[in-house]
Parts: structure tokens; C-alpha cells; sequence
């Protein structure tokens, strides 16, 4: 159901902005629109389509966060994400990009990834793609479709 703003105006569907305000003060500025979320789906699925880290770069905001504080090999920036991505692409690891949908906290994307040693398979890994200003700010990553997908649905503060 779409709504309207009281406040400034911007149409408001979930969490997703469907129509703007011409407000330059506008209180729904942290929501996303509709066609931002649309286009970074779109370079997203291009991005792992064609394995092009610098297509998969531009996407990224310059401070982008990826895995915990304590963790070994936690990414504070595009530099560092893309880093970790060829790092994994020159150990043998490849993969296929599942669906990829959009929502109120960002784009969501279904990974299958398949390590360099075959006797480990292949395992679902599910990448929220949080978005702020128009790029991915963080990527939280998930086990659970599920989980993926109530965090996609949560509606930004």
C-alpha cells in the first residue's frame, strides 16, 4: 500500500520511496527509492554475471563494511572488498548468482559458492547488500534465506 508522507510528501511503499518531493529539507531522504534499488539489483546481477570486480566496485561506497569487528578478515572499504573477492577468485573459488530481489533495506542476492576443493560442494550463502545515498554501505551476510529476508524487509531509520 503505498502512503503518502505527512510531512514532506514522498509516496512511501514499504519502506521504498516511490515518489520524491521536491522538498530540500525532505524526512524521507534515508529511504531508498524504488529505481535505486532497481539499478544497483541490476549491477549487481551484471557484476557477478560477468565476474567483473570493477563493475561490482562501483557499487560499493568508499567506507563499505563487510563482516564483524573481530573478525580476521573484515573489510572497511571498497578497496578491502574487492581485495577479499579476487583474493577467493585466485584460490579456485567460484560460484553462480541465484535470485536477487530488492527491498526496503537494500538488495538482496542468493550466491552458490563452490571452494577450489570439490569434496566441500557447494554452499548457499544469501548477501544483503544494505544501501544508503544510492550504494552499498554494508554486506551482511546470511545462512538462511529466511533471515536474509526479514532483514531485507526491514524498513531503514
Amino acid at each position: 500500500m503505498v502512503t503518502t508522507c505527512a510531512e514532506c510528501g514522498c509516496l512511501v511503499e514499504r519502506g521504498v520511496r516511490v515518489a520524491v518531493c521536491a522538498d530540500d529539507a525532505c524526512c524521507c531522504s534515508h529511504l531508498s527509492t524504488r529505481e535505486a534499488l532497481e539499478r544497483l539489483a541490476e549491477g549487481v546481477r551484471m557484476a557477478f554475471g560477468e565476474t567483473d570486480l570493477e563493475g561490482f566496485s562501483s557499487l560499493l561506497a568508499p567506507d563499505v563494511r563487510w563482516g564483524d569487528d573481530d573478525a580476521p578478515n573484515r573489510c572497511r572499504s571498497r578497496d578491502d572488498v574487492v581485495s577479499t573477492l579476487r583474493g577467493a577468485l585466485e584460490r579456485g573459488v567460484s560460484g553462480s548468482l541465484g535470485e536477487v530481489e530488492t527491498g526496503p533495506a537494500g538488495v538482496l542476492a542468493h550466491l552458490v559458492v563452490t571452494r577450489s576443493d570439490a569434496s566441500e560442494g557447494t554452499r548457499d550463502l544469501f548477501h544483503l547488500y544494505v544501501v544508503r545515498e544510492g550504494r552499498i554501505s554494508e554486506i551482511v551476510p546470511y545462512s538462511s534465506r529466511a533471515d536474509a529476508a526479514a532483514a531485507l524487509a526491514a524498513i531503514p531509520t
